[in-house]
């Protein structure tokens, strides 16, 4: 029994996924794409992977395991050596190779994969690993932002959760302090719990579609803990919030932001 190689077109199909598997490693791990690298280090991937299938009668299991192994390895190493993140490239690499086999052996079922129909599925299955990363990524982004703070005024304390906005730029104009916005029940409760009446602050705003004033008030300190630890902040200005729709409760202020 045997069977033809295509060595040209199974070259160019590997060249096509390795680019892209590439591709999608440096999108996951944010790491900058060197173009000549990403193009030579998938020639190297397909040469392998070529080399592989030609002399896979002569190499039992493990072998051809190590083989992509060692072809993972230097595909890493030449596509971001610079990156000092050997163990996160390999890893990624070789997991995004995985996923990439799997979603074209599924379609496989449905057309045989050659020519211009791998290359179609090859695509459809990186935009979908693309599409996967890209919520991954932001719901990392937005749990790095969001953060738990416990405001307090007199003896009340009020716990909530928070949420860094790099588009809050409100100042109290006189201070220049940087005003974080609350929730108006949130911020009626800390000022009734106070036992003390505090005059506001009148904070004129302007975003794209409204402009107009909100009240602001000086708080004793407000608490946050993020995933750098817990800070205590004395005398934090606060805003009365003109929605309360949005899904965060308090909105902090970019310069509070964790350096």
């Amino acid at each position: 029994m045997y069977y033809e190689v295509y060595v040209d077109i199974l070259f160019a199909e590997n060249l096509w996924m390795d680019a892209a598997i590439l591709l999608l490693t440096a999108g996951f791990l944010h790491l900058r794409v060197r173009k000549k690298r990403i193009v030579l280090a998938a020639l190297l991937g397909s040469l392998g992977a070529c080399a592989l299938t030609v002399f896979s009668a002569y190499i039992n299991g493990i072998g051809y395991l190590t083989g992509t192994l060692a072809l993972c390895a230097v595909m890493s190493v030449v596509a971001f050596r610079k990156s000092g993140k050997f163990c996160g490239t390999f890893l990624t690499l070789y997991l995004e190779s995985f996923l990439l086999n799997g979603l074209l052996r599924y379609l496989a079922q449905f057309h045989p994969l050659c020519g211009l129909w791998f290359t179609a599925a090859d695509t459809a299955a990186c935009l979908f690993l693309y599409a996967a990363q890209w919520l991954l990524n932001r719901q990392k982004r937005l749990a790095a932002l969001s953060c738990e703070a416990t405001l307090v005024c007199g003896e009340c304390r009020v716990t909530v959760e928070g949420f860094y906005d790099t588009g809050n730029g409100l100042y109290d104009p006189i201070s220049g302090r940087p005003v974080s916005i609350l929730a108006p029940e949130l911020l009626e409760k800390l000022l009734t719990g106070a036992g003390r009446a505090q005059p506001p602050r009148m904070i004129p705003y302007r975003t794209i579609t409204q402009s107009g004033v909100l009240r602001a008030y000086f708080l004793d300190s407000m608490e946050i803990r993020d995933a750098d630890g817990m800070r205590t902040l004395k005398q934090p200005m606060v805003a009365c919030m003109r929605r309360s729709r949005n899904s965060y409760a308090l909105i902090l202020h970019r310069d509070l932001l964790p350096s």
